[in-house]
């Protein structure tokens, strides 16, 4: 922006503070406008997870001729703790919660807020992070991976006191909120009045007369000139005339 005057400390706080509002307003929106499109693009495209976590491909038994036909089959999840299954083809938030078996006569233990969903991105969104919150629930994940024998303590736990999100907030509601905790805003007008003051400014500026104030500024001009030259004249007048007095014409004298 330029200006030709320097702003004074309240306009320049009130402009900064607005400016920094709109910000933090339009980054969380396009930030999820754009995570949504890709959710869409994954689902409506039925894109085949690496994993095979959405769809299974399978050969047709029924196609004889052709041993290299294959279709896919869109994978069920069942979710045990609710009674309820659902589709991957249908149902982009389609899940089930994570667990594991301690051993055969044990019954299942489940990791708080981990589910599985039918991509890794679904998964990442619709889990949150409360099970790291638990060091019960952090001691069931690495018994499950088999990695109990390594040392931990206290601090591989989060703290939920160091966080304005609740525990059990999904990592959704976290991206939509761009996983900021606190804006830490720095504004200094004295930096700016330091950094915005020039040694020197030049500038053009262009004006164009009309009709009448062109004509108004000739008028006036010939007008004084007119006023000028009516008491100039006749001094000019007098000073010729006492020069022409005193003025000898010498006659040429023949040899």
């Amino acid at each position: 922006m330029l200006i030709n005057e320097l702003q004074n400390s309240k306009d320049f706080l009130n402009e900064i503070n607005n400016t920094i509002n709109q910000f933090q307003q339009r980054i969380p929106i396009i930030f999820t406008q754009t995570l949504n499109l890709i959710r869409m693009t994954i689902q409506e495209n039925a894109l085949i997870s690496m994993f095979s976590s959405n769809w299974n491909i399978i050969r047709d038994e029924e196609d004889i001729e052709s041993n290299n036909t294959y279709i896919t089959i869109p994978v069920i999840h069942n979710d045990t703790t609710e009674n309820i299954s659902c589709s991957c083809a249908t149902l982009r938030a389609c899940s089930m919660p994570v667990g594991y078996l301690k051993d055969k006569k044990s019954s299942m233990v489940y990791f708080d807020g981990i589910l599985f969903v039918c991509n890794l991105l679904e998964t990442v969104l619709l889990s949150s992070l409360s099970c790291f919150y638990s060091l019960t629930c952090i001691a069931n994940i690495r018994d499950s991976m088999d990695a109990s024998d390594i040392y931990y303590d206290n601090s591989t736990q989060l703290n939920d006191s160091l966080t304005r999100f609740n525990i059990s907030d999904t990592n959704k509601k976290l991206a939509n909120e761009i996983f900021i905790e606190s804006w830490i805003i720095n504004v200094s007008y004295e930096s700016f009045y330091n950094s915005c003051s020039p040694t020197y400014c030049t500038y053009t500026y262009y004006y164009r007369f009309d009709t009448v104030e062109l004509l108004t500024t000739f008028l006036s001009v010939f007008a004084g000139l007119s006023t000028v030259i009516r008491f100039i004249v006749p001094y000019l007048m007098k000073i010729f005339q006492n020069l022409q007095r005193h003025i000898h014409v010498t006659p040429l004298i023949n040899h």
